[in-house]
């Protein structure tokens, strides 16, 4: 552990709330980016999916933004699932190495601390599905030219981003009520059904709605990617549609920051 704090300074009460989340926010990435498990957990359950890529033959075709879209649902099919679990037991992984009394006295305050946090540890979470989407954007570009790199970027933002800023958002926060074992259980089961589960079994899911969190509505609006639940659902969606897509995950993964903040805040003694 004195390691560890020798390379990464903890954030202190110098300069404003903004400053400090800041310093937060760079003292979780910088602690969470080194975790083997970020990169292993997160890598494999891409390439997991990836190996037998979905739908079958869309490698083949020749719009950029079909190519780039579908590949951006593989994606984002697994990927939020292991980026939830290995940011689940962040909070544990601090009271276990005997960090988490140390961090409430310093004078950062619960706020910053919080969203430095979710920033800071959810973006280097991020980092392992953002170094494979742009080494598989090389690939497709030493394939079919530099016309690919803006398409495949957009698509990235539109697609894969909001779902997992919402699982980052939710899976650092949420721990704090829960417990990491029953919030890993609980997202496992919330992505399947919520995101995976066809209409057609008669279940009850937002699968193929605005308001499911794998990308479908502005894969399928602006892409021409792969529309699965929301095509069995008869559902064209518009620009508005997808622009609400992009919003629901968000304000929920915000929702849960501000709500846990709340708590957090009514439990201390200070």
């Amino acid at each position: 552990m004195t390691t560890v704090l020798e390379r990464t300074a903890l954030p202190t009460a110098a300069g404003g709330g903004w400053a400090k989340t800041v310093a937060a926010a760079r003292y979780e990435y910088l602690m969470q980016v080194r975790r083997p498990a970020v990169w292993v957990v997160v890598l494999a359950l891409i390439g997991l999916r990836c190996a037998a890529p979905f739908p079958p033959g869309f490698t083949t075709t020749t719009d950029d933004g079909k190519l780039v879209a579908d590949w951006a649902f593989n994606f984002i099919m697994l990927g939020p699932i292991g980026v939830g679990a290995v940011l689940a037991d962040r909070v544990w992984r601090e009271s276990r190495l005997g960090l988490s009394d140390l961090l409430d006295s310093t004078p950062t305050g619960i706020g910053p601390r919080l969203w430095g946090k979710v920033i800071g540890a959810g973006a280097a979470t991020i980092t392992p599905v953002v170094v494979a989407w742009v080494g598989l954007l090389g690939y497709l570009t030493a394939q079919r030219g530099a016309g690919v790199i803006p398409v495949g970027l957009a698509a990235f933002a539109a697609i894969i981003l909001p779902g997992l800023v919402f699982v980052a958002a939710c899976s650092v926060t949420i721990p704090y009520l829960t417990g990491p074992g029953l919030y890993r259980l609980g997202l496992f089961g919330y992505w399947i059904w919520g995101n995976m589960v066809p209409p057609r079994t008669g279940i009850p899911t937002p699968a193929g709605t605005p308001f499911e969190a794998i990308g479908e509505y502005p894969s399928g609006a602006w892409f021409h990617g792969v529309m699965l639940d929301a095509e069995h659902r008869k559902i064209t969606p518009t620009t508005g549609e997808a622009v609400l897509s992009i919003a629901f995950p968000l304000l929920l993964g915000l929702a849960a920051l501000v709500i846990t903040q709340l708590v957090l805040t009514r439990r201390s003694p200070s």
